[in-house]
């Protein structure tokens, strides 16, 4: 019955993760991993495969007057089988806005496939959609327009008058009101050359298409079916006034100078300083086996401009590190995703989950050998030392939850792992 009850414990820690809630406004430069986009930074939707749905790629967009993104961008289409990923936050009940920058580089696929969908939902994992974009090819298999609908349907879209041609970067804002039995209405402005983050909108593209039945909005979504032609979107803001969405002055918490990682014994020392620290908060240090999937270690609280930053982690196989930066109000940023290379130093520790205790071996024979379990919140609530390899750490007492059990040999750390009881 407690192993039933760990599970359940993990799949509601685990779907609460998933379904993580953002504030708006929302800046989204998709600094994060090459690979699937489901999964990383709260973005559901595909998870089984790294090829299928929208892929994190190493290319950028551009755009007059938008500084040039440090990141990654968004692929999706041109694979076997499609899907929806969606970017969830706090439901709205008033007019959201999103903008972003795109690119289409084919047009050349089967032509019931000649669409993709940006638009929003009712849900953080996408729910019922509305509000939506698709890209129309022209006959002359070379151009395209783009059409905006209040739902997800290619019937009565309205469309661009002007052409757009491949491998172009294109500016894309949109607005959308919810409301019930179709009386949702979508806005669209198409390159925007004036009023960045202004007040006032300036005049749409298309103002107030009707369509729609959901009454709130609590996601942004892109959606593409088989084999549908390549598009790249970059650069996504989501908020609640035009200025939002195109304010170009965003402050980032912090600018890396550098950030790099060498292996003494079985501990990886992560090293990192930073030029610059604008009402910045804290580095998040996130650790993955895989280099896809990524868990908190640790934290290190700012210190200022022209600081420089040590985090050591123990660790027995290949690992993956990389830093969140994030600031007073919540804003944060990824680092780029470094490699540390393992070795032969095996401490194994079980079981976990565990109920009463935890068994230790392999650790280092010489020296004394210190053991610690400590709180997410980093409180120490157990500790013992051992002049061999093996040992027991008695855990009858402590409540269930999860807790970090560090293991030192003299000051020198040798080994970290979660573990759940």
């Amino acid at each position: 019955m407690k192993r039933f009850y760990i599970t359940l414990a993990l799949l509601m820690l685990s779907n609460a993760l998933l379904f993580a809630q953002y504030t708006l406004p929302i800046y989204e430069p998709f600094q994060l991993a090459e690979g699937r986009l489901a999964g990383q930074n709260t973005w559901t939707g595909n998870t089984t495969s790294s090829t299928v749905g929208a892929q994190v790629v190493n290319q950028t967009l551009s755009y007059t007057g938008l500084p040039a993104s440090k990141g990654y961008s968004v692929l999706y289409g041109n694979q076997t089988s499609g899907g929806t990923q969606a970017l969830g936050f706090a439901s709205q009940t008033t007019t959201v806005y999103a903008s972003f920058l795109m690119q289409v580089s084919r047009l050349d696929l089967l032509a019931a496939n000649l669409r993709y969908v940006f638009g929003f939902g009712n849900t953080t994992a996408g729910g019922s959609f509305a509000g939506c974009m698709n890209v129309v090819a022209n006959v002359d298999g070379t151009t395209f327009e783009l059409g905006f609908n209040g739902t997800n349907s290619l019937t009565g879209l309205m469309t661009t008058t002007q052409n757009f041609t491949l491998n172009t970067t294109i500016m894309v804002v949109m607005a959308y009101t919810p409301g019930a039995s179709g009386a949702g209405k979508i806005s669209a402005w198409v390159n925007p050359a004036t009023d960045f983050g202004s007040a006032t909108a300036p005049t749409p593209t298309f103002s107030d298409v009707t369509g729609g039945t959901i009454t709130n909005v609590a996601s942004v979504f892109i959606r593409s079916g088989s084999a549908t032609n390549p598009m790249i979107i970059d650069e996504l803001r989501v908020g609640t006034s035009w200025a939002d969405v195109t304010s170009y002055n965003v402050v980032l918490p912090v600018e890396l100078a550098d950030f790099s990682s060498k292996r003494k014994l079985n501990t990886t020392e992560l090293s990192w300083s930073a030029y610059t620290e604008v009402d910045f908060d804290k580095y998040v240090v996130l650790h993955s086996k895989s280099g896809v999937d990524f868990n908190e270690i640790g934290s290190v609280k700012g210190k200022g401009n022209n600081s420089k930053y040590t985090f050591n982690y123990a660790h027995d196989g290949d690992a993956y590190f990389r830093l969140k930066s994030v600031d007073l109000n919540g804003q944060f940023e990824f680092s780029k995703v470094i490699y540390a290379k393992g070795n032969t130093v095996s401490i194994k520790a079980g079981p976990n989950p565990f109920t009463d205790k935890i068994t230790i071996s392999g650790m280092p024979q010489d020296g004394v050998n210190t053991i610690a379990l400590y709180t997410l919140n980093g409180a120490k609530i157990k500790f013992q030392t051992a002049n061999g390899s093996d040992a027991t750490l008695a855990l009858t007492t402590i409540p269930s939850g999860t807790y970090l059990l560090k293991i030192a040999n003299g000051n020198r750390p040798v080994y970290s792992e979660l573990f759940i009881k």
